[in-house]
């Protein structure tokens, strides 16, 4: 551990400091502000040469500021000599656009990735990528974190009774089967019917949810337009009472005020994201912490 430095950008400092005390050190010191015209400066403000730096930046709202600070501080380690640099990234912005959908998309996600190999990093930290098409896309050594055994372990605590994990749709079934099993739960799957080329409508429940404890885990709420949908199926089908868990809690546009108004009893999400902000708009919101899984991995990773 000796060997290994821990800096922080601007956008999740609050975990960055959770992750340090994990692993009993200090944030290192890193100067970040912004000149007139609003470019980002960086200076790295001690020896870093021969050592292991290992950079914590979540590329969440605003994602390109947010991105290319990470990469302007990546690239001042690489020209300050750092041995080898890990970037942590505990949300990875633009992980949604991993595919060409119509003709002359871009494939977003890989570009960061390559942006990032570019920029001087030897490696990433990061969790629940939104599909298997990113992770491919990082092509570098990698270390993929998972949320939910945070997630599985606060719903154990709660000693729920009657409960149900719900699938928002028929392709997340696996993932619920795998869930409902840790919690000792039945299992249901919303069934979704596609009305235009950009909406789609929950129909109908596939499982018995009357009088049951529902829960919905996903990796990123956005817009929260299908979850509130689905939390308004289940409740119309009978279900006690909702919660909604994912990862990552994006909650753009009206996300929150959409949120506050459907029938959900609680919103759990990490702090992957910070969430300081929401957590005055949304008093239903609740913040379960990764920081010991991100120490962790540093520490494994910091052996090697």
């Amino acid at each position: 551990m000796s060997k290994l430095l821990l800096f922080s950008g601007t956008s999740n400092l609050k975990l960055a400091k959770k992750v340090a005390r994990e692993l009993n050190i200090k944030l290192r010191k890193l100067t970040i502000s912004r000149f007139p015209d609003n470019e980002t400066y960086c200076r790295i403000e001690e020896a870093i040469e021969g050592k292991h730096v290992f950079i914590i930046q979540s590329t969440c709202n605003p994602g390109n500021e947010n991105l290319m600070e990470l990469l302007i501080i990546i690239d001042a380690a690489k020209r300050s000599k750092a041995k080898r640099i890990t970037a942590i990234i505990p949300y990875y912005g633009y992980a949604r656009q991993d595919r060409q959908v119509k003709p002359g998309e871009p494939i977003s996600a890989a570009l960061v990735a390559k942006l990032i190999k570019c920029a001087g990093a030897d490696s990433i930290i990061t969790m629940d990528l939104h599909s298997k098409a990113v992770e491919k896309a990082i092509r570098m050594r990698k270390v993929h974190l998972h949320a939910l055994p945070v997630i599985i372990e606060y719903f154990k605590k709660k000693k729920l009774k009657d409960t149900c994990v719900v699938a928002p749709d028929k392709g997340a079934l696996k993932s619920a089967k795998m869930q409902a099993k840790m919690l000792k739960a039945d299992v249901a799957y919303i069934e979704k019917r596609r009305v235009s080329a950009h909406e789609v409508v929950a129909q109908q429940i596939v499982g018995n949810v009357q009088g049951k404890n529902c829960i919905i885990i996903d990796d990123i709420i956005s817009t929260a337009g299908t979850i509130c949908e689905a939390a308004r199926v289940l409740k119309k089908a009978g279900a006690k009472s909702i919660y909604v868990a994912a990862t990552h809690g994006v909650f753009a546009g009206r996300a929150l005020q959409k949120l506050s108004r459907a029938p959900i009893k609680e919103v759990i999400v990490t702090d992957t994201i910070p969430q300081e902000e929401n957590k005055k708009r949304l008093k239903k919101l609740k913040v379960l912490s990764v920081a010991k899984l991100f120490a962790n991995a540093i520490k494994r990773l910091a052996k090697h």
